[in-house]
């Protein structure tokens, strides 16, 4: 058995996956090291599905949607951005074959726009966000389909929560209907690490259909190939049985580790490709990958494929189109906050801001660096995030719920309705805790004043007084009663 093949210490799974404890710690702490291993994940808009009948051309366009919003001077280019295939494959896990497949539906549908701009010729990408919101009003019975793109509250209504979509697991599942199944596994594996279940859930094809968009055969199809990776169980349990589900986190994190790097720095690549001269040739198991083409792979790949060109001479003025140059400069999603690590290495509350208990280490740096944009608010902002996650009302990442609540106190729309009661307990705690420290406090003190030589000798001289004075009691009572 090799090194990444053996349990790992502490692991709560055997070598044939079976459950080694019961422990909720190990299992905590086998998604703590798992986690940060998943790399960024992109939003998965479900809503997307209905519209266009198929959950691939939904990954492609809920990731247009984000750089249409967050790609930098993409707005000043009305809306107009580019990406190579190679691209979409390294952000969204489609392959090509898939990506030409996702943009004829959405062609065909009117929700974007394409045409080759620049010299060497660029694709470019518009969405048309008038015709997606029209759409999306008109399936949810909306009156009126005018919407600021700019409202970020209005946003997350239109398009309703989104999913955490871990796209280096596309490698590992062997297609992107794969890789979705399971990073909405994972989330559920997180939410039921701190239950004494073990890690085994329950969710039926109705519910996954309602969460992903997946159809019955989508989904046979995905837990087919991930039992075959080895990093899906399922049992019958109960009366009448249900289907349960878990994650065996050790085979996968023996997967993660043996992928040569992170998504962002690699092309990606199903996990049971063999590799023959420099040559990677595609598994026929894995899910609607290309399987009768040959691609070439350099395996110390280390470098993304740059989003901006450097500036060409063109021969002609009318050649060189502003569109080749200075659009979406941050290669994946999402881009990277600007605040130093200085500013936050070991504060794990974040400094002065008291940070929700449920956050990973890796998203406390992202939510201090969001609430930063409203410093008068930071604090009721991580509050009421504190709450809806205590109360499970929290759908999508802590994050993307965080990252809604600062758009609308940005725009002076933010009222906290649960997090006050997080902020009450909080200054009681606090008062109990001044109180408990003054206690301590007296009670060292008094320590130290027992110590000293004057106060043995007050007490000893106390001590005197009272048996003399219990002597000349005694000797009252002993003369009274001879009376």
């Amino acid at each position: 058995m090799s090194p990444l093949s053996a349990p790992m210490p502490g692991s709560r799974f055997g070598a044939g996956g079976t459950p080694a404890s019961d422990g909720i710690a190990d299992r905590r702490r086998e998604l703590a090291i798992v986690w940060p291993l998943l790399g960024q994940p992109i939003a998965f808009h479900r809503r997307l599905v209905e519209l266009t009948h198929s959950v691939k051309p939904a990954v492609m366009l809920s990731q247009m949607i984000y750089w249409t919003l967050h790609g930098r001077d993409v707005a000043s280019r009305d809306g107009w951005f580019y990406k190579t295939k190679v691209q979409w494959e390294w952000e969204t896990g489609l392959s090509v074959r898939e990506q030409d497949t996702a943009r004829d539906v959405l062609r065909t549908l009117g929700l974007v726009h394409e045409q080759r701009l620049g010299v060497p010729a660029t694709l470019h990408f518009r969405v048309v966000m008038a015709k997606l919101a029209a759409l999306l009003a008109a399936r949810n019975g909306w009156a009126s389909s005018r919407l600021d793109w700019v409202d970020g509250a209005a946003i997350i209504q239109l398009l309703g929560p989104a999913l955490a979509y871990h796209c280096r697991l596309v490698a590992i599942a062997g297609g992107v209907n794969a890789g979705l199944l399971l990073s909405r596994a994972l989330q559920l594996s997180r939410v039921e690490s701190s239950s004494p279940s073990g890690g085994w859930f329950s969710r039926s094809t109705k519910q996954w259909t309602l969460d992903l968009g997946l159809t019955r055969r989508e989904q046979d199809t995905a837990r087919r190939d991930l039992m075959r990776a080895g990093i899906w169980q399922e049992k019958l349990s109960g009366i009448p049985s249900r289907l349960l589900t878990r994650i065996p986190l050790d085979a996968l994190l023996s997967l993660l580790i043996e992928l040569p790097g992170p998504v962002r720095d690699r092309k990606p690549a199903a996990s049971k490709e063999q590799v023959s001269g420099g040559v990677i040739i595609a598994n026929r198991h894995a899910q609607k990958r290309r399987t009768g083409l040959q691609e070439t792979c350099d395996p110390d790949l280390r470098k993304a494929p740059t989003q901006i060109r450097a500036k060409r001479h063109h021969s002609t003025a009318q050649s060189a189109n502003v569109h080749i140059q200075g659009i979406t400069r941050c290669l994946l999603q999402p881009p990277q906050s600007a605040v130093q690590g200085s500013q936050l290495d070991g504060s794990p509350s974040g400094g002065d801001l008291i940070l929700p208990q449920k956050l990973l280490p890796e998203e406390r740096v992202a939510a201090v660096a969001l609430v930063q944009r409203c410093p008068e608010l930071a604090q009721a902002l991580l509050d009421e995030l504190a709450a809806r996650l205590q109360q499970n009302t929290v759908h999508t990442s802590p994050l993307a719920y965080l990252r809604g609540m600062v758009r609308r106190a940005q725009a002076g729309d933010f009222i906290p309705e649960l997090g006050t009661r997080i902020a009450a307990a909080r200054r009681a705690s606090a008062e109990q805790e001044a109180l408990r420290l003054q206690r301590e406090q007296d009670a060292q003190r008094l320590a130290l004043e027992q110590a000293t030589p004057g106060y043995q000798e007050r007490v000893a001289a106390r001590r005197v007084q009272v048996r003399k004075f219990l002597d000349d009691l005694h000797a009252v009572r002993k003369s009274g009663g001879a009376t």
